[in-house]
């Protein structure tokens, strides 16, 4: 009976130990959230125009149109605003 006794006082330090570790990383991730980002420069080609602005998950993908007609999509980091690349749109002739 001493041995179910001590069974059951493990399992419930147990439990309230999982429980805190489960709410301080709830906590942890809505205190990452709420950081956010300052503020992010992208440097397009001069007469170029942003003609669209989408966001998914953690990129931004900007369509540009640039001054000889062509189009191109900037992928940036969400949080930091660097570029992770471009993608040139060619028109088929």
């Amino acid at each position: 009976m001493t041995g179910l006794k001590i069974l059951v006082a493990v399992m419930a330090v147990l439990l309230v130990a999982g429980f805190g570790v489960l709410v301080g990383g709830i906590a942890m991730q809505a205190k990452r959230a709420d950081a956010g980002f300052g503020s992010a420069e992208v440097t397009l080609p001069a007469g170029a125009r942003v003609v669209e602005t989408t966001a998914s998950g953690d990129r931004v993908v900007l369509r540009v149109a640039l001054p000889d007609g062509e189009e191109r999509l900037y992928v940036l980091d969400a949080a930091s605003g660097r570029t992770v690349g471009t993608i040139a749109i060619k028109r088929a002739p």
